[in-house]
């Protein structure tokens, strides 16, 4: 089986996770899986990078005087083609119209199609772009699979027009499993942190009102925010604002393996996000045994175990309340150290790098079978 891992750019530097998993995946056996980026360093061993785009159009002149039974597909199509390719894996969604020559003008054996969505792609792009909700209503029963983060988002694409057995959910890994023990909760300070893009969609004031109702309460709290974004000024206005500069520190862009080698010191992860489709820094924490704190929105409440490996939080309710209730919970070692415990094992049975990659594994197997 003959794959495209298709991308605009590569290497990747803000998706971590996605090289380890088709190195992997690579060494599948019965699964050629070879990148192609349309940018990136050209001498990368680890990826094709396609001509630009001048040159592919030349080629696709030339293709059209001498093949014209080809002349409708565009460089990528004729490539894919020309190698016998079974699947063209698109990576970055926005890519689809590299795909749609051979969506509008299928042909028997024909490489099937498959284009992994982010949130975005989902929950927000299709209410402002025309062109989103036009591919999905048009196309969705012609792409032979997307692959979605979580149940949650699934049902929410379908709403596009695109069928549910056309939806496949694999969730992103975390990495290679590993054995860790469990962790006891800090005595005297409670440390939370928050890993995120500061956009509206992570919801960065309730993130600060529920450490604001911890410190409230008499609790000596640490708060550190990892990640930057178009509104990190939003942090330091509600800090200003909620009286919050004394126990909350904003740590910017930091490597994501440095980030990793400090979670442990943390008590809980917290993610109150207005729009999530999945979460991949609460996955982390929870392998590290940090239990988590998210909203009960989208698909953030797939990436724990419900009331044993973190809390789930309704926004509607008041967050005295939660806080209360965190508090609690922190201070008892025994509650603490069993959600520590469940947290690991949540997250590590079940977002593994091997269980991603598995489940790419069949799914190309179905569909080409």
């Amino acid at each position: 089986m003959k794959v495209f891992q298709v991308f605009e750019s590569y290497p990747l530097f803000y998706q971590p996770y996605i090289p380890p998993t088709l190195e992997l995946l690579s060494k599948q056996e019965g699964i050629d899986s070879k990148i192609l980026a349309f940018k990136g360093v050209s001498h990368s061993n680890d990826a094709t990078i396609l001509p630009n785009y001048k040159k592919r159009s030349i080629q696709k002149k030339i293709n059209k005087l001498f093949n014209s039974s080809t002349a409708r597909y565009n460089y990528l199509e004729n490539k894919a083609i020309r190698e016998n390719v079974d699947i063209i894996h698109i990576q970055h969604s926005y890519l689809f119209n590299k795909i749609k020559g051979l969506l509008d003008h299928p042909f028997k054996d024909q490489p099937k199609t498959v284009i992994t969505l982010r949130g975005g792609d989902t929950y927000v792009k299709p209410w402002v772009s025309q062109r989103w909700k036009d591919f999905y209503m048009n196309y969705g029963h012609k792409v032979d699979a997307f692959i979605v983060m979580s149940q949650d988002q699934k049902k929410y694409l379908s709403r596009w027009g695109v069928p549910l057995d056309n939806i496949h959910v694999i969730p992103i890994s975390f990495g290679q499993a590993f054995k860790i023990e469990p962790k006891y909760p800090n005595k005297d300070k409670m440390r939370i942190v928050s890993i995120f893009r500061m956009c509206w969609e992570k919801n960065i004031a309730d993130n600060l009102r529920l450490v604001k109702q911890i410190k409230e309460h008499g609790i000596s709290v640490e708060y550190d925010v990892y990640g930057d974004g178009t509104d990190l000024g939003q942090v330091y206005y509600l800090l200003d604002r909620y009286g919050l500069n004394d126990c909350v520190s904003v740590k910017g862009k930091v490597d994501n393996q440095k980030i990793k080698d400090k979670l442990d010191k943390y008590d809980f992860i917290l993610q109150l996000s207005h729009s999530e489709s999945f979460g991949m820094s609460v996955v982390e924490a929870q392998t590290y045994g940090v239990p988590a704190i998210v909203s009960n929105s989208d698909g953030l409440p797939e990436t724990i175990n419900s009331t044993k490996s973190g809390f789930i939080v309704d926004r509607q309710l008041v967050f005295e309340k939660i806080a209360i209730e965190i508090i609690d919970f922190w201070r008892n070692n025994n509650k603490y150290i069993r959600m520590s415990k469940e947290a690991i094992l949540y997250s590590q049975s079940n977002f593994s790098i091997s269980q991603e990659v598995s489940r790419l594994s069949e799914l190309y197997k179905n569909i080409i079978s």
